[in-house]
């Protein structure tokens, strides 16, 4: 980026991002400087040809460039939808600084407040921004076979509009979450993956990878909202075996170099070759269970393999979590007629807290207890039979949050409600599985 086009970039954050920031606060001597005319046109045209060059997508470049508007009197003023601190009311400051931290549904409600809400809420700075100010989990997307649905965990502002993934080209089953972005791998023979975010209905079919995913494989899907980045960088990790070889070998396709490529580590501790399902990501790690009690890891920027313990008690029934910002494993325990949940964390994975559920008036439920992703540090989630509920630790309380399906296996993958953008120049399918995965042909993505 060139030093011009950086000055023109950060005037543009400057009078967007949020003013409780001493960086980030909005730049009062532009305001000036706008209001006493001190832009001239030919510095305006310099300024559009700029922000024209910037790779933020759409017609941002053009909506946000400084305007010169003229009246019969020569004067001008600023752009009508940039304002300074004094002539902000109560409505502007809920729209530039509260939307981002609330999820996407909600925000798409308030399109119908005036045309320049609507306009702030259509707009990827608003997107962008909400990525990283919005990152709780909302709800789950819930999967028996081929088929999806979502249990929110408030329906009145968290939801997607198409949980069935109809948007898709093809039926796919979901594989892994993170931060907004959802992984699916298609059911027909090629089993290609998608990268989607259904509240958007934006998806990106990913090239054919260079060696063959086949049973005993599993992904993780990595992404870290970035302040500095407009597009939606991500990673998709998997570990897979080869026939006959008892070694474990990782292949990452990355969103940048649009190419999946064989790391050079490989893993060959025999009680980590056998992988028990998906893993997730978490700081930079991705972590998958296995079979023999054990959590494989892999850090994505040494791109090395590390092996911790699962707790003695390990099941199908537990499961890896994030609370108060570290992993840990959630795992329900049941004696006699009396329920808890078990909390273990630390490298040796000991036990840190017990929690008594009291479940009595949910009466005898088929099926036993589940644990699932945390919903935060102080809301875990629990499937009781063909029940999900919600445990509040400091308030001591049980809610329901729906049910699921009781005809088969219900997995159940944690999704953040985010706007978040996905890269969506759609790769033709004839031409990611015919090319190199090093280079892909674009083109026109869908409405």
């Amino acid at each position: 980026m060139t030093p011009q086009a950086l000055v023109c970039t950060t005037k543009i954050m400057d009078i967007w991002e949020d003013d409780n920031s001493d960086e980030m606060d909005i730049d009062n001597d532009l305001m000036d400087d706008c209001e006493e005319d001190s832009f001239s046109e030919s510095e305006q045209e310099s300024n559009v040809k700029q922000l024209q060059k910037l790779n933020l997508g759409g017609d941002f470049h053009v909506e946000y460039a400084p305007q010169r508007n003229t009246s019969a009197y020569g004067s001008s003023r600023c752009s009508e939808h940039i304002k300074s601190k004094e002539k902000m009311g109560i409505g502007d400051l809920v729209k530039d600084h509260a939307l981002p931290f609330l999820p996407a549904k909600s925000i798409c409600r308030f399109r119908s407040v005036s045309k320049e809400w609507n306009k702030w809420i259509t707009n990827p700075f608003l997107a962008h921004k909400q990525s990283q100010c919005f990152q709780d989990i909302s709800g789950f997307f819930c999967q028996i076979a081929d088929e999806h649905s979502f249990i929110s965990c408030d329906p009145h502002s968290c939801g997607v509009p198409d949980p069935s993934f109809s948007f898709l080209p093809e039926p796919v089953i979901l594989r892994t979450t993170c931060n907004g972005l959802i992984c699916c791998q298609s059911c027909i023979a090629d089993n290609a993956y998608y990268v989607c975010n259904p509240v958007n209905r934006q998806w990106k079919v990913l090239p054919r990878p260079n060696y063959y995913h086949g049973p005993g494989s599993a992904v993780a899907l990595a992404y870290e909202p970035s302040a500095l980045k407009f597009e939606a960088n991500y990673q998709l990790v998997c570990a897979f075996p080869l026939a006959d070889h008892p070694v474990l070998y990782f292949e990452i396709y990355s969103s940048r170099s649009k190419s999946w490529r064989l790391v050079d580590t490989s893993c060959c501790e025999l009680g980590a070759l056998k992988l028990s399902g998906d893993g997730f990501y978490m700081k930079g790690m991705v972590y998958w269970e296995t079979l023999a009690g054990l959590v494989l890891t892999f850090d994505l920027t040494y791109e090395q393999f590390g092996i911790l313990p699962l707790p003695p008690e390990f099941g199908p029934e537990g499961v890896l979590t994030k609370r108060h910002g570290e992993l840990c494993y959630v795992l329900p325990h049941k004696k006699d007629n009396e329920y808890a949940i078990r909390i273990y964390g630390g490298f040796k994975m000991v036990r840190k807290h017990s929690f008594r559920l009291e479940l009595d008036d949910f009466g005898y439920m088929s099926g036993g207890l589940r644990a699932l992703s945390c919903l935060n540090d102080d809301v875990l989630a629990i499937l009781f039979g063909n029940r999900m509920i919600t445990y509040h630790v400091k308030a001591q309380k049980v809610k329901i949050l729906g049910t699921v399906r009781s005809d088969g296996f219900v997995t159940c993958h944690p999704y953040v409600n985010s706007l978040v953008p996905v890269d969506h120049p759609l790769v033709s399918r004839q031409q990611a599985n015919s090319r190199p995965c090093t280079s892909s042909s674009l083109w026109h993505s869908i409405g």
